[in-house]
């Protein structure tokens, strides 16, 4: 089921009125008696070892399965609660498809102990690895030029996905195919672009947007669509117009465990498709750009309740993991920094009373990005009821 927030008031539907299998036994047992009775004038013999009973129990559970591929059915048409392949199908009606996953690249030197008075030769598909064996190739054949002592082009990953994405400069080192008179090498940039295939939040969130790019005028939700659609690991995305024929594209991305800003190639790359003729407006100059982040710091101290004395370890745990959903929570682009919602987590996950220092409330601009800094959480013991 889907977890967008466009989605968070759209009904779910049970098309079988949610009815267990108990409630179907009972209703065709109860038809059962009741046409019996019009025909015959008498009532059936309906114990549990009668034969009646049991073909009509045997009915029942094959019924009831029939019951459970019409509600699944049902709900797979739905956006709400459509799902894998039946998501798929979705998307296809409006000419989506789900993104599939895409392989990490990086930059990579590779270097000579000293300057050659002949070309050294990097073949293309020359790879290289991690020491924990995550491989790469290079794309494009590259040489290090007579005199010089080094080059650098694009490696690959062999592999696509996360696994390979964000791996520290100076990390990919080992020469798997050895090359004459290469004595090292190294990627001089951090992995980027490596992505799993899609998940059906993210295509959900595609499909809501869809039909805003039918209009010819430009809107944001037009906008918003094409900035997913480039790459699945767009978490949010915000459009500002401030000044006429003027977009300005902010946007987030999401890794494996928190949001960042894009980087200076990423914001080329998704400038570059979102300024393609068929997905900008002929007059529309289109800009992207990194949003601003909002710092907050969080300092807080807390007390459990005497009477919860018994629970107060496990009080603690919710305490610290609510605390960090909060953070996970308030960042996203434009939120406001609320403390009032970080108290009443705290009170949600046991705490009886809590003195907040810090964050204040802070306003923050629509294309901003709130980041905290720093988090102090002081336990301060038990407090009388």
């Amino acid at each position: 089921m889907s977890n967008i927030s466009e989605l968070a008031n759209a009904p779910e539907l049970s098309f079988i009125n949610n009815m267990t299998l108990q409630e179907t036994e009972e209703l065709v047992r109860e038809n059962f008696v009741r046409a019996y009775r019009e025909i015959t004038g008498r009532d059936p013999e309906m114990s549990e070892a009668s034969i009646a009973y049991l073909i009509a129990k045997a009915f029942c559970a094959v019924e009831y399965q029939t019951m459970q591929y019409v509600d699944a059915k049902g709900r797979a048409e739905l956006l709400k609660t459509s799902t894998g392949n039946a998501l798929d199908g979705l998307a296809n009606l409006l000419g989506l498809t789900r993104t599939p996953p895409n392989k990490a690249t990086a930059m990579q030197r590779f270097a000579v102990s000293e300057a050659m008075g002949f070309v050294v030769a990097i073949p293309a598909g020359t790879r290289v690895k991690t020491q924990d064996g995550k491989y790469f190739a290079t794309l494009e054949y590259a040489e290090i030029k007579a005199g010089e002592t080094s080059t650098e082009t694009m490696i690959e990953a062999e592999v696509a996905g996360t696994d390979s994405d964000e791996i520290m400069a100076g990390t990919i080192n080992i020469l798997v195919d050895p090359i004459p008179y290469v004595a090292s090498t190294s990627n001089t940039t951090p992995s980027t672009g490596g992505l799993d295939t899609e998940d059906d939040d993210s295509l959900t969130r595609r499909i809501f947007l869809a039909p805003s790019v039918y209009s010819s005028a430009g809107p944001g939700d037009a906008y918003e669509f094409y900035a997913r659609s480039w790459r699945s690991d767009v978490a949010d995305v915000r459009i500002d117009n401030p000044s006429p024929c003027k977009v300005d594209i902010y946007f987030v991305i999401q890794d494996e465990n928190e949001l960042r800003l894009p980087n200076t190639t990423e914001l080329e790359a998704m400038e570059a498709y979102m300024s393609a003729d068929k997905i900008r407006p002929m007059c529309d100059i289109v800009e992207c750009i990194a949003p601003a982040e909002v710092e907050y710091t969080i300092d807080l101290t807390y007390w459990i309740a005497a009477s919860d004395q018994k629970s107060a370890k496990e009080i603690q745990e919710r305490i610290a993991a609510a605390v960090s959903d909060f953070e996970t929570w308030q960042r996203k682009l434009g939120r406001d920094i609320n403390p009032t919602e970080l108290i009443a987590r705290l009170r949600e996950a046991g705490a009886k009373r809590v003195k907040l220092t810090a964050p204040a409330d802070i306003t923050v601009g629509k294309t901003k990005l709130p980041k905290v800094t720093s988090t102090t959480v002081t336990y301060g013991g038990l407090e009388d009821d």
